[in-house]
């Protein structure tokens, strides 16, 4: 794999995937297993273009803490798919990249118009889901230091950003950043998000202040700091993941209790433009 394409799996996996460790097997027998489904999510890479990571669901038993992460992700990525991107009258076939991802280079995006993504695969069938692209709205101003409480070293980030008129919802996520990244870090980042929504600041700035908990921090780390205005589907899809301490192996696996656009399969196709600002702490 390129050092390019790497470093897409990486924004990829860290940015989107926004998930804990994983759990340990359950120590139970005789649960039934569901049908295998065809398991997708995507991330916008700014200035690049869109890439799609299409995988095949497994059993809750089937990983726990001690997995491979290696070998997870050959075990559950689908690497012989045909996943086709269609806007209006424009259909694009997106290039495999290999370990399940599928990409192409697209700067030409509409907002708020409908995008349908058909995935389809030999073994499992096909699965399609359609979305819209929100209004890109960026931090007017942010900053990351490190906040020493006397009992733990934490990342403190202040951000401003002007609300546009009407409903929005927005994500920020905070993780470590390196120019690399270990496949163990990809599959189980620790990463903060924080979600809300426009209702008590409507058309109006938006400034606050906010910890980085649960996470110790030094001086000379570095973080990146990224924010998108996203749909209230998708934020109701978050909402639902954060809410249950959802992990990698839910996402993998069998997340028949979790929202989803993808008709016949699991996941979310989601498309949305992230503000992404990486610091050195001090």
């Amino acid at each position: 794999m390129t050092k390019k394409v790497f470093n897409i799996l990486s924004s990829l996996i860290s940015a989107l995937l926004v998930l804990s460790c994983l759990p340990e097997p359950l120590p139970v027998d005789n649960i039934p297993k569901l049908e295998t489904k065809i398991v997708v999510s995507s991330q916008i890479i700014p200035n690049t273009g869109l890439v799609v990571f299409v995988s095949k669901s497994i059993g809750a038993l089937d990983a726990g803490d001690d997995s491979d992460p290696e070998s997870l992700i050959e075990q559950i990525a689908i690497s012989d798919a045909l996943v086709t991107l269609s806007v209006d009258e424009n259909l694009d076939t997106l290039e495999n990249l290999g370990n399940g991802l599928y990409g192409n280079i697209i700067l030409d995006w509409q907002n708020n118009v409908d995008y349908t993504l058909t995935v389809n695969t030999t073994s499992l069938g096909s699965v399609s889901a359609v979305t819209r692209l929100p209004d890109f709205v960026s931090f007017n101003e942010v900053s990351a230091t490190i906040f020493d409480n006397g009992f733990d070293s934490l990342a403190q980030i202040a951000y401003r950003l002007n609300d546009p008129i009407g409903e929005n919802y927005y994500m920020i996520n905070v993780q470590r950043f390196r120019s690399s990244q270990e496949l163990g870090n990809l599959v189980n980042p620790r990463i903060f998000t924080k979600l809300f929504d426009d209702k008590e600041f409507d058309g109006e700035e938006k400034a606050e202040t906010f910890n980085v908990l649960f996470q110790e921090f030094s001086e000379g780390d570095s973080i990146a700091v990224s924010m998108a205005n996203i749909s209230k589907a998708y934020y109701d899809f978050l909402k639902v993941r954060s809410d249950n301490r959802f992990s990698f192996v839910e996402f993998a696996g069998e997340p028949i209790n979790y929202p989803t656009n993808v008709q016949g399969g699991y996941g979310y196709f989601n498309l949305h433009t992230p503000d992404i600002r990486v610091f050195i702490l001090e």
